[in-house]
């Protein structure tokens, strides 16, 4: 601060008298909101040896006043737009540095420091050179900082490659340079920003995340629950009771065992007569009938147990009844001293 107050002292000294300074060119700059260094002072005229009209240093010096006022007040923007019209009139290079200053307090450190090598290429005998050269190298020192916001906020942010551990809205200090930002949030489409950072300068990256598409929803079956499980509707369409294998092969065995009472009757009755009367056509009739009611009363059996696990089978939600019976064997055997059922089962 007291570098500052003391250049601004000296440009003042220096606008009131009428010697002339030697210097190049006016100042390129231009107001921050405008541009990047503030307003601009391009086509000022070059400040050689000649003397100016007493009006243009009066104009001069008046908005240099006017600069100097509006500092003090805090109005850094009108202060700037003051001192460049005063270095316009009469491009005095020691101005530079009241517009130096100003930009700085805006922080527009880009536009400060364009101002500061504009006085020290304009004024190659500035006795305070080393000062202003220190002080540009801390301008062009200053990180830029890149500030991420997004919609909506809570994004992660991975920078130049590397995941941060903050979430949006946030700031980062960066070096000048090119920057690469990656704002990601679950259930979003990432956003990707490329940024080109200048020393001393904010920037700003703002993003709108959209929402991925949904996954297709997979319709359940009928009586089917999310998940590929089986609901109750399901279950009940699977047991509404036994099906018509169970009911065949009750009615066979049914049969059968009728069939083998009444040939076990017959038999016995044959083998009442033949003690009565013992004939060999009796004798052979009575065999006849005995082994064949055998033979009913094994295939009464064999049904039965077939009727049984074909039950118990379709009573399983999702069973196959056929799988069942690949698994149940049953046969009739018949030998020379009698008759029966086989049967075979696997569980």
């Amino acid at each position: 601060m007291i570098f500052a107050r003391a250049a601004l002292l000296g440009a003042a000294v220096v606008l009131t008298t009428a010697a002339p300074v030697k210097a190049q060119q006016g100042v390129a700059s231009g107001d921050s909101t405008a541009s990047a260094d503030g307003p601009s002072t391009e086509g000022s005229p070059a400040y050689s040896e000649r003397s100016y009209t007493e009006d243009q240093r009066a104009r001069a010096r008046a908005k240099y006043a006017e600069g100097q006022e509006r500092y003090r007040e805090g109005r850094y923007e009108e202060a700037e737009a003051a001192f460049v019209e005063a270095y316009r009139i009469v491009p005095n290079p020691v101005v530079l540095l009241g517009v130096a200053e100003v930009r700085e307090r805006r922080d527009n450190i880009p536009g400060a420091a364009k101002a500061l090598e504009r006085y020290l290429a304009e004024r190659t005998d500035a006795p305070d050179r080393d000062a202003v050269e220190q002080r540009l190298a801390k301008l062009k020192s200053a990180p830029s900082v890149i500030a991420v916001e997004s919609t909506p906020p809570g994004a992660s942010v991975v920078l130049d490659g590397q995941p941060t551990d903050k979430v949006t809205p946030a700031e980062f200090e960066v070096s000048a340079g090119s920057h690469t930002v990656v704002i990601k949030l679950e259930g979003h489409q990432p956003a990707t920003a490329e940024v080109q950072a200048l020393f001393g300068r904010r920037h700003a990256v703002r993003a709108t995340l959209e929402a991925r598409a949904p996954a297709p929803a997979t319709v359940p079956a009928h009586g089917e629950q999310p998940g590929g499980e089986a609901g109750p509707e399901a279950e009940k369409s699977t047991s509404t009771g036994p099906g018509a294998a169970v009911w065949a092969t009750s009615g066979i065995a049914a049969a059968a065992l009728i069939t083998g009472t009444v040939l076990g009757f017959l038999a016995l009755s044959e083998e009442s007569d033949f003690g009565d009367a013992p004939t060999e056509s009796s004798a052979d009739r009575g065999e006849r009938l005995a082994l064949f009611a055998d033979v009913s009363f094994g295939l009464a059996a064999g049904a039965a147990i077939t009727a049984v696990v074909l039950f118990l089978s379709s009573s399983k939600p999702n069973q196959d009844a056929r799988a069942a019976r690949r698994r149940t064997n049953v046969a009739p055997t018949v030998h020379a001293r009698g008759g029966g059922v086989g049967a075979h089962v696997s569980f």
